[in-house]
């Protein structure tokens, strides 16, 4: 009787960690010594896809979700001029203020208006949320008496420095966001433009406690793009990064290709083989999987060293074979997750939504105190 117990007891157990480890067809939890290469790729895909269901479920995700006409008509509409936080700081409240005698607006028509409500050290604005989801509304010349400022935007950093020909500028912004009064994300930013062909940014949001997005450019002596997804821990569940180095003198420059992409704890590097022929390895933790293959699969006429040719371009694909030969094809494990953060991250490379909404905020607040000024 008691080995009758004592068994029933090992399969309770046995069922208790098999059930855990399926739960949300996740691996089991073990250190990254204990996995095959194949389940550590397994493992990352899952990571990364369990972390876009809840950037997709965040109010955050809905900024960036904006249509090709928009983008593609996208200019930086912050001024040729300085603007610090000390000019912008207060709290301010989206109104619309109706047609007046004599304004050139047309019958019914109202214009968008920032009404300054309070003193703050930092520059906060009140604004409702569905037209910031269409910043071309948020800005335009119309009259609705339903809207609600139930987006609160509070920007702790605020700095565009540009001359009058805007050559250059130094560009910082740290904000958060709230939809009502719900945590929506922070945004970080940093751009530096010295000269036209010498310009480096970073844009990082958190759509969550837990999950971060962040892309930098450089482009001078090394062209740089860089798209990363991260972890509250600012560890990388998908990172993927391509650069050429300018090497050599002036009169005979050598571009060096590099390229980079990790998912969880693979790493796939671009390398050269014994005959100086283009090729990547794969590596489990900081161990090279000598018997793994990785191919790079492209459209027919991309050129595999092109800045453009990126897994989240949808221009390149990675084929990884594992020593028995079984093979996952990169795009078809990540599935419609590689969507989602293509989009995410055309999207902050061109710093929708510091250019579209925030800097365009920051100038009309400042163009309407510097007219009230005047006016004084």
């Amino acid at each position: 009787m008691r080995k009758n117990v004592r068994y029933l007891w090992v399969l309770f157990l046995l069922g208790v960690a098999i059930s855990g480890c399926d739960k949300n067809g996740e691996l089991p939890d073990k250190s990254i010594d204990a996995l095959s290469l194949e389940e550590a790729v397994e493992r990352a895909a899952v990571n990364i896809n369990k972390a876009v269901e809840a950037i997709e479920l965040s109010p955050g995700y809905h900024f960036w979700l904006q249509d090709a006409s928009v983008k593609s008509s996208m200019v930086d509409d912050a001024p040729a001029l300085s603007i610090y936080l000390d000019d912008i700081k207060g709290i301010y409240e989206y109104t619309q203020v109706a047609e007046s005698e004599g304004s050139q607006l047309k019958n019914g028509s109202c214009h968008p208006y920032f009404m300054r409500t309070g003193d703050s050290e930092w520059f906060i604005t009140l604004l409702p949320f569905e037209l910031v989801k269409h910043p071309r509304k948020l800005f335009s010349d119309a009259c609705d008496e339903e809207f609600i400022n139930n987006l609160k935007i509070t920007a702790t950093d605020f700095l565009y420095e540009a001359d009058n020909t805007a050559k250059w500028h130094s560009y910082r912004l740290a904000s958060r966001f709230d939809v009502d009064d719900v945590y929506a994300g922070d945004l970080w930013v940093e751009e530096e433009r010295k000269a036209m062909f010498n310009t480096r940014s970073m844009s990082k949001f958190g759509f969550t406690d837990e999950y971060f997005l962040e892309v930098m450019t450089q482009f001078n002596d090394t062209i740089m793009l860089s798209y990363c997804l991260e972890d509250a821990d600012e560890e990388p569940l998908y990172c993927e990064k391509v650069s050429f180095i300018l090497e050599g003198v002036p009169e005979e420059p050598n571009l060096q290709f590099a390229y980079e992409m990790q998912i969880g704890d693979v790493k796939i590097v671009k390398t050269l083989d014994e005959e100086y022929q283009l090729a990547y390895e794969i590596y489990k933790g900081d161990v090279l999987q000598e018997n793994a293959t990785v191919e790079v699969i492209t459209p027919e006429g991309e050129a595999p060293t092109s800045v453009n040719c990126l897994f989240m371009h949808k221009r390149k694909d990675m084929r990884i074979t594992f020593d028995d030969e079984s093979s996952v094809l990169l795009s078809e494990l990540i599935g419609d997750s590689q969507d989602i953060l293509a989009e995410l991250f055309s999207s902050m490379k061109e710093l929708y939504l510091s250019k579209m909404v925030i800097n365009r905020l920051a100038w009309q607040i400042y163009s309407e105190q510097l007219g009230e000024g005047e006016e004084n």
